[in-house]
Parts: structure tokens; C-alpha cells; sequence
């Protein structure tokens, strides 16, 4: 039995739409890219780091320190690597105070 041209139409737009959704189940099954991870990991170590080293800083700071590790895996790096604790809140000061223009007191 011949289809329509409608019925071909409504088939090819059937087909289409199958075809987007095995490609988007297939590609939320691929696994995380290594560097995905990584990323991944280091901001899980921040926010550890921030919770347990650096808790009793302002709070403004602290939201602040926590959307660059959101957002920024540079300042991840050097927060990480940053050992001596004068030296992490003075770097992240730094970048507090170039990002927000904010050079009051924070307390």
C-alpha cells in the first residue's frame, strides 16, 4: 500500500525525531571526559580546602571563592597550591577586589 505525500511527511518527521533521540541518549550515556573530571575533582578539592582551611573567612569572600571555583580553573589551581594560608587570602583578596572593584574592609 502506497502512503501519501502527507503520510511520507509525517513518517520522515517521525523518523527525524527518533533519530534526535537515540543521538541524545546515546550521547548522555558516553562517559565523562577525562579532562571533565579532572575539573571536575580539583573543584571538589577546593570546596573541601575552602570548608575546612578557610571557613572562618568573611562571608562575601567565601561566596566569592566559591563561584571562581564554579567558574574559573585557574583560580582553582592557585587556590589549591596556595600551602600558607596569609598567602591564599591575600591572592584571593587580590582577585576580590579586581573582579568586584570592592576595596573596602571585608569583615
Amino acid at each position: 500500500m502506497a502512503l501519501s505525500p502527507g503520510q511520507e511527511t509525517l513518517m520522515l518527521g517521525m523518523q527525524g525525531s527518533l533519530n534526535l533521540l537515540t543521538s541524545s541518549i546515546s550521547s548522555s550515556l558516553q562517559p565523562v571526559t577525562p579532562t571533565a573530571q579532572l575539573v571536575s575533582e580539583k573543584s571538589a578539592q577546593a570546596l573541601q580546602m575552602l570548608k575546612l582551611q578557610d571557613d572562618d573567612l568573611p562571608r562575601p569572600l567565601k561566596t566569592f571563592i566559591r563561584t571562581m571555583i564554579a567558574h574559573n580553573s585557574g583560580f582553582v589551581d592557585v587556590y589549591l597550591l596556595t600551602e600558607d594560608k596569609v598567602e591564599r587570602l591575600e591572592y584571593v583578596t587580590l582577585e576580590y577586589t579586581g573582579k568586584t572593584g570592592n576595596f573596602s574592609t571585608l569583615a
